[in-house]
């Protein structure tokens, strides 16, 4: 899945903030951990934090019923290989609840690790970090204003060099859909466009970015075109029925939306003059 690589790529420099924020101590070191037998084991994130302990993070967009055993497998490997257990914590990253409970509980076996909900934590001190890598991760996370953060997000791109600002683009589309905010990053990219160099349509995510965009801009303009023509159909009835229109009905007529030129015209019909009507 390309929500799982992305993720994965903005974790592979351990994101300080975010850390910080899951175990209330900064990164140390970052560790390189791999564990070769039939197939390899990889975990997501595994780093030295700052207060000595060790901690093993991973990342999940939807529900995996093997978590649990996942996680108990990767606590004897590294337990082994580091004469330490680790901190484990699953990050759930994705819209949808998840039934994970954190750990096994059998007769002959009591395991936990900690599960948390990116949704659930404050983006709030993500967004507000100079690495913009944090400031993407914020998207997941909960906002009080997601369309600002948007906004906050784009403004930054804006001023990066033009491979750097492409592929944080790609990554700003791919974690929007993830959280369900597609329609409104195109919306906020159509307000305030970032440079569009000329290979981003190479980009299938990019692609789809540019073209939703193009939709909406043709949309409204259809709906402009639209009202502009009810416009001045009612000018011309209005005109029929009382005679040469004042300003203030022009401008009032101008300025008004499709519903309420609709409402003028039935009001037309049983109006006695031109206030009763714009009234």
């Amino acid at each position: 899945m390309s929500y799982d690589a992305t993720l994965k790529e903005l974790f592979q420099s351990a994101p300080e903030r975010l850390l910080e924020m899951l175990t209330g101590s900064p990164s140390e070191e970052l560790l390189t951990v791999e564990y070769p037998a039939v197939w390899v084991r990889r975990p997501d994130l595994v780093v030295r934090l700052a207060d000595h302990r060790l901690c093993h993070l991973e990342l999940q967009t939807t529900h995996d019923p093997d978590m649990p055993w996942r996680m108990l497998e990767y606590y004897l490997l590294m337990a082994c290989q580091f004469r330490q257990p680790p901190l484990q914590l699953v990050l759930y990253a994705g819209l949808q609840a998840v039934s994970d409970a954190g750990g096994i509980d059998q007769e002959a076996l009591q395991f936990r690790y900690r599960v948390i909900h990116m949704g659930e934590l404050d983006g709030g001190p993500l967004l507000a970090s100079p690495v913009l890598d944090d400031n993407l991760l914020a998207i997941l996370c909960r906002l009080d204003d997601v369309r600002g953060a948007l906004r906050q997000v784009l403004g930054r791109m804006a001023l990066m060099p033009a491979k750097a600002r492409r592929d944080a683009l790609a990554r700003l589309v791919i974690l929007s859909k993830l959280r369900g905010l597609k329609d409104l990053l195109a919306e906020e990219e159509r307000r305030m466009p970032i440079p569009i160099d000329s290979d981003i349509l190479d980009h299938p995510l990019l692609r789809d970015l540019v073209a939703q965009r193009e939709l909406q801009g043709e949309a409204r303009g259809e709906a402009r075109g639209e009202a502009r023509g009810e416009a001045a159909l009612l000018r011309r009835l209005l005109e029929r029925r009382f005679g040469p229109l004042p300003d203030w009905a022009l401008r009032r007529i101008e300025s008004a939306d499709p519903a309420r030129l609709e409402t003028w015209g039935l009001r037309l019909m049983e109006a006695s003059t031109l206030e009763e009507v714009l009234q």
